[in-house]
């Protein structure tokens, strides 16, 4: 059964002309959380042992640092009251995120940020064995239209993971209801929403996936740690918990680039998504 946040419970950040942007914002962590911890909490945890014991190597890359693991667990427990043991699994298994630790090194003159260790179940059509070891740039070098988050590269790593915890949301739409999209697993494809529709709905065989990115900056360790939680609700429940979500959707969608449709696998659906959306009520 897919593990489903109910729709009123999914942020909506979709508004205005689509762009491959950072779109970081201050998190005030005395009053907003890292991390985000709700009533499905047993089910992911359910969903990431799975994963692990089917392919524990997948999920878990790299040598994760044992003080960073310590300062993550005790974050943790700070803001949920919820006391986890200071291990990869344990973190990975207790929190409904995801989490890569970044190394800041000398490269030379420079200080860089690299990935050391990566806990990630849940990826979104990336593969993490591909991350490891990366920088900012390279991380983001798939990416369609990504000039502006390169050209910010370093101004995003510092703010993020020197300075401030910040958060930002990706959003998405995805035929697959699963939380891991892992390029090297079957997922449902495009293709199959679009012959099991038929006739009938697209936009009922389609899911809103969100990603909430959260940043936690250890200048004192030079680490830092980007949490990422995934949530999946149907897209047809999601619009229709407010009036003008499917015109926004669909302003958004028309904005994009045809790079952008294509390097999310939506170019053969979307003038059906599109139609669907300016019928929909």
């Amino acid at each position: 059964m897919p593990i489903l946040t109910p729709a009123t419970a999914m942020p909506w950040t979709v508004a205005g002309a689509f762009k491959m942007r950072p779109g970081l914002s201050r998190l005030e962590a005395d009053t907003v959380s890292v991390f985000l911890r709700d009533e499905l909490a047993p089910q992911y945890t359910q969903r990431k042992q799975q994963l692990l014991t089917e392919d524990r190597q997948r999920a878990l890359l790299g040598e994760a640092d044992t003080q960073v693991l310590a300062e993550i667990a005790n974050r943790y427990q700070q803001q949920t009251d919820i006391r986890l043991a200071a291990n990869a699994e344990a973190l990975t298994l207790g929190m409904q995120e995801d989490f890569v630790i970044l190394h800041d090194e000398a490269i030379g003159t420079e200080w860089e940020m690299r990935t050391r260790f990566l806990s990630v179940c849940f990826p979104s059509n990336w593969n993490p064995s591909e991350k490891l070891g990366l920088n900012f740039h390279a991380i983001h070098s798939p990416v369609a239209d990504n000039a502006m988050l390169q050209a910010g590269a370093k101004g995003i790593v510092d703010l993020a993971f020197r300075k401030h915890t910040m958060v930002r949301h990706v959003w998405l739409l995805t035929p697959n209801s699963d939380l891991p999209a892992h390029p090297l697993y079957r997922p449902r494809l495009w293709a199959d929403a679009l012959q099991q529709a038929g006739e009938g709905s697209l936009l009922d065989q389609l899911y809103f996936r969100v990603e909430r990115q959260t940043t936690l900056p250890l200048p004192e360790l030079k680490r830092g740690v980007f949490f990422i939680r995934v949530m999946l609700a149907p897209l047809s429940a999601v619009l229709r918990v407010e009036p003008e979500r499917a015109k926004q959707l669909a302003e958004a969608l028309r904005s994009m680039s045809e790079s952008i449709v294509e390097y999310r696998g939506m170019t053969a659906a979307l003038p059906r998504v599109l139609q669907e959306l300016d019928q929909f009520n």
